[in-house]
């Protein structure tokens, strides 16, 4: 969508990860919201014609200082509009995400260069918490040299 340099296959591997079969749900008659009640997944927001307008990973677990909460990454939107419509529907889904799992709390990771996201966030009543750092997998070097 927003990811230029993400490959067919690799996102069809995301997919598989995010989405595989998990040992806590257990398929069967009248479970048409089986989908919010999984641990882990990806949220997608589309129009009546299917056409992707936004799409959010999540996972919920087990947070020493907070306990339970869903923590949402890859949050990618594309809003043909000046409204927030795509946002305001994926934070109805993390609303009822973190409801049906019992959740303290939402984490939401962004792109650091997405303003229009943080502002949207903010205004919802998000607040900085955690900073998150990101480093290349590479052979360990001291950050301090003796």
């Amino acid at each position: 969508m927003l990811q230029a340099d993400l490959t067919f296959d690799r996102w069809c591997e995301f997919v598989a990860e995010c989405c595989s079969p998990t040992s806590e749900i257990v398929p069967g008659e009248g479970c048409e919201d089986i989908l919010w009640l999984r641990s882990r997944g990806i949220i997608v927001v589309a129009n009546e014609r299917g056409y992707i307008h936004g799409l959010f990973s999540y996972q919920v677990h087990d947070d020493m200082a907070d306990g339970r909460v869903l923590h949402l990454d890859n949050v990618m939107t594309v809003e043909i509009v000046s409204r927030p419509y795509v946002l305001d529907a994926m934070r109805e889904a993390m609303t009822r995400l973190a409801g049906e799992h019992q959740c303290g709390n939402v984490y939401v990771s962004l792109g650091e260069m997405d303003q229009r996201q943080r502002d949207y966030f903010k205004a919802a009543g998000f607040t900085p918490r955690k900073v998150r750092y990101c480093a290349p997998a590479t052979p360990f070097k001291p950050a301090i040299s003796a």
